[in-house]
């Protein structure tokens, strides 16, 4: 709830329609991002107590209760940040920025309830795109051309039946998906690690202008921004943090996007994982997601299925999807048999098949038909983790084949 003294507006306003209210909240909001030794954390826990930024720094005596320290308050009190403040706040009326403060009535409330969500935005595009359900779709810059396929399809069904796709406007599986998902009703919200006005990577113009016009794009960082490194680890919270669940499609073991998908864990938000082929290091990054406990998916059915009861309030459901007409193909009279598989993937498929856990498992599934993954765990007394990666092994094998809605049975 906003304090009296800076009451709530419906949506973002540019700078130059702030009012005298806005502009003390959105110094305020400054102040707070830009004092040494005020993080993330303490930021937001500050926020979440008293309503708003304008509302803490009125109360600097009662920042304990926050549990910030006199060493926090004492440096705020010396005004160190002014400098740094006031940089950006002419950038910001140089620009005539549009800008979304933490009190306004459309500020995501997912991104309030953020142990260090930010405390403001600034946005270029349809703000009412943060009112609408969303899913992220992350992934490699460097994604090979199936892997560019699946982020697009995925994004277009996921879009096509309302959702609005989120991802970071880099190369590979990220722009992809924006383009994708700007063809459906739910379009797509593209989260920078630069200045709102910064275009990064520089081929990426057209996208960027795309999506300002079709999409939303948005960033806590100042206008004119660079893209700096260190900006996109931090970026990554805000592309998770405003979303139901995170998609990775193609990542090695060190891509970025992991550091997405472990902030979304961390947000208790659903992690999804397309494994991708085995012994490919590029989804190295995907199987391990899949090992830690990510539901492994193959379609956007599978997705909607597992989040049914997250997606029913929006009254999205499989339901929901319509045909994929561009998608479709001729079905085969007789499916075609599969090639061998090669003896590099089959030893690295047997190396997530332990003997005594995987006929324990395969004898459960004959005996009981399809059973959901968590069933499947708390019957056998495996762990979810262990589990997944016996279920991908034995998958790879065609011992098991997956179901839609995380629903597995044994292949006879």
């Amino acid at each position: 709830m906003a304090a009296p003294d800076a009451p709530a507006h419906t949506g973002p306003r540019p700078f130059s329609a702030l009012g005298e209210d806005g502009r003390n909240e959105y110094w305020a909001a400054l102040a707070l991002r830009h004092c040494p030794g005020i993080g993330p954390r303490s930021r937001a826990r500050l926020l979440q107590m008293f309503g708003s930024a304008y509302a803490a720094v009125r109360a600097v005596e009662d920042w304990p209760r926050a549990g910030l320290n006199k060493r926090q308050a004492g440096e705020f009190a010396r005004g160190t940040w002014r400098k740094e403040a006031r940089r950006e706040w002419d950038a910001a009326r140089a620009l005539d920025a549009l800008i979304l403060l933490w009190p306004d009535a459309a500020f995501p409330r997912l991104l309030r309830e953020l142990p260090d969500g930010p405390a403001l935005l600034y946005l270029s595009g349809d703000a009412g795109l943060l009112r609408a359900p969303a899913i992220a779709v992350v992934g490699s810059r460097r994604a090979g051309d199936h892997a560019l396929g699946v982020a697009a399809h995925m994004a277009r069904r996921l879009s096509a039946c309302g959702i609005t796709v989120i991802s970071g406007m880099a190369q590979g599986i990220d722009s992809v998906a924006h383009a994708a998902a700007l063809n459906g009703v739910g379009r797509s919200i593209g989260v920078l690690g630069t200045g709102i006005d910064r275009v990064y990577p520089r081929s990426g113009h057209e996208l960027f202008r795309r999506m300002a016009r079709e999409g939303l794009l948005i960033s806590e960082f100042a206008p004119g921004t660079a893209p700096l490194a260190g900006n996109f680890p931090i970026r990554n919270r805000i592309i998770s943090g405003l979303a139901l669940g995170v998609v990775v499609v193609e990542a090695a073991s060190r891509s970025g996007s992991l550091i997405t998908a472990r902030m979304a864990l961390e947000q208790n938000r659903e992690v999804f994982a397309v494994p991708g082929p085995a012994m490919d290091e590029q989804c190295a990054g995907c199987q391990e997601l899949v090992r830690q406990g990510a539901r492994p998916v193959f379609t956007v059915e599978d997705i909607l299925r597992d989040m049914a009861d997250i997606l029913r309030p929006f009254s999205i459901s499989e339901a929901s999807l319509p045909p994929d007409v561009s998608d479709e193909a001729p079905v085969p009279a007789t499916p075609p048999t599969p090639p061998p598989l090669p003896d590099t993937a089959r030893a690295a498929a047997e190396s997530l098949t332990a003997a005594g856990p995987k006929e324990r498992l395969l004898g459960h599934l004959r005996g009981k038909g399809a059973v959901h993954i968590d069933t499947l765990a708390q019957e056998l007394g495996l762990p979810v983790a262990e589990l997944s990666a016996l279920l991908v092994g034995l998958e790879i094998l065609g011992a098991v084949q997956r179901l839609p809605g995380a629903r597995y049975e044994a292949v006879s």
